[in-house]
């Protein structure tokens, strides 16, 4: 409840607190920096969080490594289930706080096509040139991540050791891994096809 006692205390606050502020010369920065960029200040928060992610996880990997001797010298095969899961939390979380800022580069090489920022409506990619960028990307993903599983179980065949049912296993996979690279390489070729066939 308001008394007089309060209003004084209020009304002087008001008072003293702009003043100190004048007093002391306190400014406040610009916070996209001298240049006026966006693009330095998004930037600046990303490294910031990178930052702290990198930190919560080294810590939560130390955690799990803890909880991990807890465990193994009690004996308790639920705290080294829990320590498992910590230490696969924070190694996925690392690779993927590691792995944003590549993501983020891909993502403007389409967008912007290694250009600045557009300040005009003229110099915007066109909506096609986004959608054809996007699909060359995420079919060069499916290329790579294709190769990838060719690779690894061409690996893993030498080392069946004539057991059948892994090698008819990993044969299927085989399939699968040139069935992908085939289509990912031929809908790339066609999704070029079309964007040139638009564009002219």
């Amino acid at each position: 409840m308001l008394n007089k006692k309060n209003l004084l205390i209020f009304a002087f606050l008001i008072f003293l607190v702009p003043n100190i502020a004048l007093a002391l010369n306190i400014s406040f920065g610009n916070p996209v920096g001298p240049t006026g960029d966006i693009t330095s200040f998004f930037e600046a928060i990303l490294t910031g969080i990178l930052n702290i992610i990198a930190f919560l996880g080294v810590l939560f990997i130390v955690i799990g490594g803890v909880v991990y001797l807890i465990a193994s010298n009690t004996g308790n095969d639920a705290l080294i289930g829990t320590a498992k899961k910590i230490w696969v939390g924070s190694l996925i979380g690392l690779a993927l706080a590691l792995a944003g800022p590549s993501f983020l580069k891909e993502i403007k090489s389409i967008v912007l096509d290694g250009n600045p920022v557009p300040t005009n409506l003229i110099d915007a990619p066109s909506l096609s040139e986004i959608v054809a960028r996007t699909l060359s990307f995420l079919l060069s993903i499916v290329g790579i991540l294709a190769i990838l599983s060719l690779v690894t179980n061409g690996i893993l065949y030498l080392f069946t050791a004539g057991d059948s049912n892994k090698a008819e296993k990993i044969k299927t996979n085989i399939q699968y891994s040139l069935l992908g690279f085939l289509i990912s390489g031929s809908a790339l070729i066609i999704v070029k096809q079309i964007v040139n066939f638009i564009e002219n």
